[in-house]
């Protein structure tokens, strides 16, 4: 008798287990069908806008938006990629009217969705999250968590527990969380892209709005100062663009080099160590060290990286160094502008020493063409100096309202930005070989004749 019942006691454990694996099993099956569904929902609200905004005059942003719709598909909304290919394949033959100036009225109704999508986006990563922690799958429990911080959620901890967007983390992720987060304005915690790999540091300052989130560790009112610097930048460079970002840029502003250094350790451009600057793309913010730079320097430095990064926001399409330096060193480019604290005017000269440089030695255009903005740093600080000085004055040059080639400068940057050439996603820098083979091919044909035009305008400034 006792035999039978131990049978049958083993009998029902293994009946017991079964349910609790096949109750699990379901857990997981369900959430990887809602998984692929939400997905393709994601995709598709990103298509639908691209589409919708598509004859507007918002062409890089219908283009961003199909870049969006194949990112946070991870691939799954099979049209998305489809739309995209189609895109780059014909060019400006996609666009059914011509490239027109957007109005003011359009951004605003475009930029208002977009920031919708994006919210969607993160309820979408939010409730992933939820469907992954009854599921127990603790690492999937985590990405979306993380997905959700990444596209902006508010985090709060507080007597140990977590909320994201209101959401109770589980106990179990409380520590995790922290570790995510670092401590500003006295008290509060918001998300850290790099985490816990970050330098510890204290009294940690933040100003924040809907444009630009501004930390530093520099006393004073420092945080406010920079806000409203890169605040009063952002017309100006949408001014330029025909758009703006739809999600806050980032400017991260470092007191010591030491902690500088360690951080771009920590989000893996350690090789850039030693400089004052950079745009991450991959963090979606600028990283500035303030050590050792007169506020004039500072101002000229975080002009130029917010630049970067607006740029990279607006339409993250891969463009060749020159370009892209040239472009940035004409918003924050040394004697190019002036910030009274209140009023910022750019579009001035760049300052004289730095302009005679390039006029005593510049550089062939076909080897500014080829120039790696970064290597010449760090191989030749001065060289380097030089060729982002030219840059600019390549750019200054060829923008003048009776230059030859303006026209055909402005068709090759819209065609680029129109396309984002170079660009699968809006989480890294992209290949600028798809930019620069397209200024090849205009521009190849009179290049003698550009560079003559160009080398004397430049002697003459």
């Amino acid at each position: 008798m006792a035999r039978v019942s131990l049978r049958a006691a083993g009998v029902l454990w293994l009946a017991t287990v079964a349910v609790a694996q096949s109750a699990t099993d379901l857990l997981v099956a369900d959430y990887e069908k809602r998984r692929e569904e939400e997905l393709i929902a994601a995709g598709q609200r990103h298509v639908s806008l691209g589409w919708d905004i598509r004859d507007t005059g918002l062409q890089q942003q219908a283009t961003l938006q199909f870049v969006r719709a194949v990112e946070v598909s991870e691939g799954k909304h099979e049209g998305a990629q489809m739309v995209l290919n189609t895109v780059r394949a014909y060019g400006e033959q996609f666009w059914r009217k011509k490239k027109k100036t957007p109005s003011r009225a359009a951004l605003a109704a475009y930029e208002k969705r977009a920031a919708q999508l994006e919210r969607e986006d993160r309820k979408g990563q939010i409730k992933l999250a939820k469907l992954a922690q009854k599921a127990r799958l603790d690492a999937r429990l985590r990405e979306h968590w993380l997905a959700a911080m990444r596209l902006g959620a508010e985090v709060a901890i507080d007597k140990g527990i977590g909320k994201i967007d209101g959401e109770t983390v589980p106990a179990e992720l409380a520590e995790w969380l922290l570790q995510q987060t670092v401590e500003v304005n006295g008290g509060r915690r918001r998300f850290e892209v790099v985490g816990n790999k970050a330098p510890k540091l204290t009294d940690l300052r933040e100003v924040a709005s809907d444009r630009l989130v501004v930390s530093t560790d520099l006393p004073g009112d420092a945080a406010a100062s920079l806000h409203a610097l890169g605040l009063a930048e952002w017309p100006l460079l949408q001014d330029r663009l025909d758009g703006a970002p739809t999600r806050p840029l980032r400017l991260f502003v470092f007191a010591r080099r030491t902690d500088y250094d360690a951080y771009l350790q920590a989000c893996g451009h350690g090789a850039a160590a030693g400089g004052s600057g950079l745009c991450d793309y991959g963090t979606f913010q600028t990283l500035v060290c303030a050590e050792g730079l007169a506020p004039v320097d500072l101002h000229a430095i975080v002009l130029h990286e917010l630049a970067h990064l607006f740029f990279f926001g607006t339409a993250p399409v891969a463009m060749p160094d020159w370009y892209a330096e040239g472009f940035a060193e004409s918003f924050g480019g040394q004697g190019t502008f002036t910030w009274d604290g209140k009023t910022l005017t750019i579009g001035g000269a760049l300052r004289k020493d730095r302009l005679e440089a390039v006029q005593k030695e510049p550089f062939a255009l076909r080897d500014l063409f080829a120039g790696d903005a970064a290597a010449l740093l760090a191989t030749d600080h001065d060289r380097g100096m030089r060729f982002y000085a030219q840059c600019w004055a390549l750019q200054r040059f060829v923008l003048q309202p009776d230059n030859p080639w303006r026209e055909r400068f402005l068709w090759w940057e819209n065609e680029c930005r129109g396309a984002l050439l170079g660009a699968t996603t809006t989480a890294r820098f992209g290949d600028p070989a798809p930019a620069k083979a397209a200024f090849e091919r205009l521009f190849a044909q009179d290049l003698e004749a550009f560079e003559k035009a160009f080398r004397s305008w430049l002697a003459a400034q």
